[in-house]
């Protein structure tokens, strides 16, 4: 995307009103000592510790920066952008961190809460059809995000986390401080000029997705999945995956337009998009149809799907590159309802594998261990049993990355014969800096206007 055509559409997000505002200067100074005003407050009131109130303080923090997704699956031009927020690091990710640990437990309490594609995929198994009298159809909430109320988000916030037995040190009038100053001082920079966002959280920041899911959940309990909802008996199905919910609607395909009409009516902030089932919906990567009486899934991939698999020749650990067919494989056998349909796309997968340098006796393997996999199993994988807190040597992988974990497995004994209660140390690679690591930022980088040196 040229840069002047990126900016233009950084700058036409950035000009709604409704959404950000444009500052005078960075708030940074301001935030900073807010942040330390809680954290102290915290501490003297004995509903932090030590090392919480060190976490939720940065002493050298980051400036977010705005940056935007081409959706380059809209099919417009110029793309539309999707609006994310660079903040790890910066003052306030720290109170979204600490913020979302009291809230995930809420999301996933949800009624219609969907985990990911494995919890749809169990779902799915568990149900009928009626293709005379039923459609699948999906719904999409439009930019959800950046749309949720704040005031509002915090409100339901409030009344969740003040409702029933609460068995934390931490008071929830303390977690709705934090959460109130990290979703309404939310600021980052843009081509060097600071805004604050007045509308919505940001993609980008942690509890963002359970700000949006629990907001959601309130309009779906008060509003849909209520009595007072006069189609209510037409909704036989209504889950929810963050922005994406899956219906069994029961009637005509003329009474669900007429119902998604209605819905669009209910909540300003909300407004859904839909796909009728004709006779198959995507959601999340499946492919959703009706097989006599039953509904049957396979994988699905986006029409801008490109073949960005890992190449064989990567400079990645072994291990992972000769497992990389392995899972493949088994997310389409586990995906895919019906043998024939695995087969097919299976196919597919080993011509996209060797593309990429993977050798044939690798696939036939992993080809051959998914296709005997129970499905079953793979649906309801088995917990790991926790050894409690391992010792974990973490280095940036290199070609002498497996030397030196022979070293310390040959060595180990005596490396511990001081009386060191640890076993050999498991081995884990943070991934070395790529090509692509030094050449793209999400924050544009200054050019000299001096000389520069044309080497790479």
């Amino acid at each position: 995307m040229p840069t002047m055509m990126y900016n233009t559409e950084c700058l036409r997000l950035l000009n709604n009103n409704q959404h950000y505002k444009k500052l005078s200067r960075d708030p940074s100074e301001e935030i900073r000592e807010e942040i330390t005003f809680l954290v102290d407050k915290g501490m003297n009131n004995g509903w932090i510790t030590k090392h919480e109130a060190s976490f939720l303080t940065q002493p050298d923090p980051k400036t977010p920066y705005f940056y935007i997704l081409p959706k380059i699956h809209k099919n417009k031009h110029p793309p539309p952008g999707r609006p994310i927020v660079s903040g790890i690091g910066s003052l306030l990710e720290p109170l979204c961190q600490f913020c979302d640990w009291f809230l995930q437990p809420l999301v996933k309490q949800i009624p219609t809460y969907l985990k990911d594609t494995t919890d749809v995929l169990s779902l799915i198994n568990t149900l009928e059809f009626d293709k005379d009298r039923e459609h699948l159809m999906t719904l999409d909430v439009e930019s959800l995000y950046t749309n949720i109320p704040q005031e509002a988000t915090l409100e339901v916030i409030s009344d969740l986390l003040n409702r029933g037995s609460w068995n934390y040190i931490t008071p929830p009038e303390f977690i709705l401080d934090l959460a109130h100053l990290a979703l309404t001082r939310n600021f980052f920079e843009f081509d060097k000029n600071f805004f604050l966002q007045i509308q919505g959280t940001s993609m980008g920041s942690t509890f963002a997705p359970s700000l949006a899911c629990l907001y959601v959940d309130h309009f779906e309990k008060e509003m849909v999945l209520t009595e007072e909802n006069p189609y209510i008996d037409q909704i036989r199905l209504w889950k929810r995956y963050i922005d994406d919910i899956l219906i069994i609607w029961r009637g005509t395909r003329e009474e669900a337009t007429v119902f998604i009409t209605w819905l669009n009516t209910l909540n300003p902030f909300l407004r859904f998009t839909a796909t009728l089932g004709n006779p198959a919906v995507s959601f999340l990567d499946l492919l959703i149809t009706e097989r006599n009486g039953s509904l049957v899934t396979e994988v699905y991939y986006k029409p801008t799907d490109r073949n960005t698999l890992l190449q064989f020749q990567s400079f990645h650990p072994r291990s992972l590159r000769e497992n990389l067919p392995v899972g493949q494989y088994l997310r389409l056998r586990r995906n895919c309802t019906e043998l024939t349909d695995y087969k097919r796309h299976a196919q597919q997968l080993t011509g996209k594998l060797r593309a990429r340098g993977y050798p044939d006796h690798l696939l036939r393997r992993a080809n051959k261990r998914a296709r005997v996999s129970p499905r079953e199993t793979l649906l309801h994988p088995s917990s790991r049993i926790s050894k409690g807190n391992p010792l974990i040597c973490v280095t940036t992988f290199n070609p002498a990355s497996n030397m030196i974990k022979k070293i310390i497995n040959e060595d180990w004994k005596i490396l511990t014969s001081g009386g060191l209660p640890f076993e050999i140390p498991m081995n884990a690679y943070r991934k070395a800096k790529s090509i692509r690591d030094m050449i793209v930022h999400t924050r544009p980088r200054e050019h000299s206007t001096t000389s520069r040196q044309k080497t790479l």
